[in-house]
Formats: structure tokens, sequence, C-alpha cells
């Protein structure tokens, strides 16, 4: 049933090289963002908060693959990005499918981060405050720590989330895992093989990225355990 493997094999070793890739800038992009996004939700400013929150509307409630789509096509107007062929795609294809997943995951990390930062008591930012303590470095150094603990399993949650989104851009043609899958499925007039393929390639980045996400969050529990 899967004798195709010896045959078809790089493809799918080029195909998750390129989906831990674009998961990667994903990820980064989609953290950043949404600091930025946070800070904007819950800042005083009417105006900052207003576009916050209709940024967050607006991408958590369209589909992913709309999104994809609707910036490759956007960015492709506006920028002349180079069609240099890299591991199977080209960079005109790769750049706005790895930006589409940061500002879709920016909006749920967003959201993640204020639902942390609202859980740490008021108490412990007015004490930063009576120490003479500035609110920038209150929040930097008393209140984001342990909101970053108390969000690990939620944020996790998000990346592996992100990366089986990722799936989402054979759309436009990146040769990620799922895109490869199908390719070799239609030579083979058999997609079940390849597809099952893919399956366990995904279950597998997504195993050893919640591996990881628990051993961050147990380092982080025993680092703060002498705050609570």
């Amino acid at each position: 049933m899967f004798n195709f493997l010896e045959k078809y094999y790089p493809l799918f070793l080029q195909g998750t090289a390129q989906t831990i890739i674009i998961s990667l800038i994903g990820i980064a992009f989609g953290i950043l963002l949404g600091f930025i996004v946070v800070m904007m939700r819950m800042s005083r400013l009417k105006v900052l908060s207003g576009i916050a929150r209709v940024y967050i509307a607006i991408v958590r409630g369209t589909p992913a693959m709309i999104q994809v789509m609707l910036i490759y096509y956007t960015l492709a107007q506006f920028l002349d990005i180079p069609s240099i062929q890299f591991l199977g795609s080209t960079l005109d294809r790769v750049i706005p499918g790895s930006i589409a997943l940061g500002i879709n995951s920016g909006a749920y990390t967003a959201e993640i981060f204020r639902s942390g930062i609202i859980s740490i008591p008021v108490g412990q930012t007015e004490a930063g405050i009576s120490l003479g303590l500035s609110e920038q470095t209150t929040m930097k150094s008393i209140i984001l720590p342990q909101a970053v603990r108390n969000i690990l399993p939620a944020l996790g949650n998000e990346f592996i989330s992100l990366i089986k989104e990722s799936s989402v851009l054979f759309y436009i043609g990146v040769q990620e895992v799922t895109a490869q899958a199908l390719g070799i499925g239609g030579t083979l007039y058999n997609y079940v093989p390849p597809l099952i393929v893919a399956a366990v390639i995904y279950f597998i980045l997504t195993f050893l990225l919640s591996q990881l996400m628990e051993f961050i969050e147990k380092k982080m529990g025993a680092k703060y355990a002498h705050i609570n």
C-alpha cells in the first residue's frame, strides 16, 4: 500500500520542510502581531482599541482560506516578489502565504494574551506602581511573565492549529505537505495512501510541538512557583 514512498519520499520531506518553515514564520509573526494588537486592544485610546477590535472580529469571523487568497492576490498587485524557487515553491507564493498565516494567528494570539493579562490580579499592578515602577516596567517585569505562564496551554493549541491550517496554502500553490500528498495521489490515481502519510506527518509535527510546549510550561511553572 505504501510502496510509493520509496520513489516519492523526497517530495514528502520537501513538503514537511516547507510546512515547518512557513509555520515558524507564521508563529513568529503571529506572536509579534498579537502582542501589538493586545496592547492596542487594552489601550486607553479608543481609536487604537477600536482598530484592534475590528481586526480581531474580521479575522476570527472569516475563513482562513479566504484570508490567504485575499492576501496573496492583494500582495501580488502591489509588491513585486521575485519568483525564486524555494523547496518546490516560489517566494511570491511562500511569503504571502506565511504572512497570511501570521495575520490569522495574530488575532487569536492577541485574545489569548489579553485573557492572560486580565487573569493577573490588579493588585499586582498597583503594588508595582506603588514601589515606584512605571506602568511599562510593571507590565514587562511583573504582569507579562505570569500571564505568559498562564496562557502557554492556549498558546500551544493555537500554534498546533496554525501548523494544521498551513495546509490551506496549497490553494495558492505552496508545495507543503498537503499539496505534495495531493500531487502524488493524482499521479498514482489513488489519494488515500498519500493522504494517510500526510496525516501522519502532521500528527508527528503537532505531537512534538505539544511536548515542547509542555516542557516549557513545566519550566516556567517551576520558575514562578514562588509567586503563588
